[in-house]
């Protein structure tokens, strides 16, 4: 049993060591849509080649931050953002509270279709986003 525990360790160690995850950098910027910052949304920073692991945050009050641990590596990267609008309805939650209900707030262009980009740099980017209506 014993053996068996440190042949995992070793194993888990070597593993470890083998993957050499390229160091992501940190981020932070602004977003706003027709001049007025996105309240409540995502931004996705994925990697034009292709490969590599898409990364981002929340975007709050029409900010976002991505810290260098879980942020994308440097290069040219393609970017989605997407707003959470409010419709104006409320409705319940399943805990019988109300709630604000939204729904995409923005052009496929900026996020399913997005033509967005950004050259991520090695260290800390600051990247704003004023997207047009």
């Amino acid at each position: 049993m014993r053996f068996c525990i440190w042949v995992a360790l070793l194993a888990l160690v070597f593993v470890g060591s083998g993957c050499s995850k390229e160091k992501g950098v940190a981020l932070e910027g602004m977003v706003s849509y027709g001049g007025e910052p996105i309240d409540v949304g995502t931004i996705t920073f994925i990697p034009a080649s292709g490969s590599g692991i898409k990364s981002g945050g929340l975007i709050e009050n029409g900010s976002y931050k991505v810290d260098a641990k879980t942020g994308p590596g440097p290069g040219p990267h393609r970017v989605e953002i997407r707003w959470a609008k409010p419709t104006g309805k409320k409705s319940k939650n399943e805990f019988g509270e109300e709630i604000q209900k939204r729904q995409e707030g923005l052009p496929e262009k900026y996020h399913a279709q997005s033509t967005l980009t950004a050259e991520i740099k090695p260290g800390k980017n600051v990247i704003d986003f004023a997207l047009a209506k």
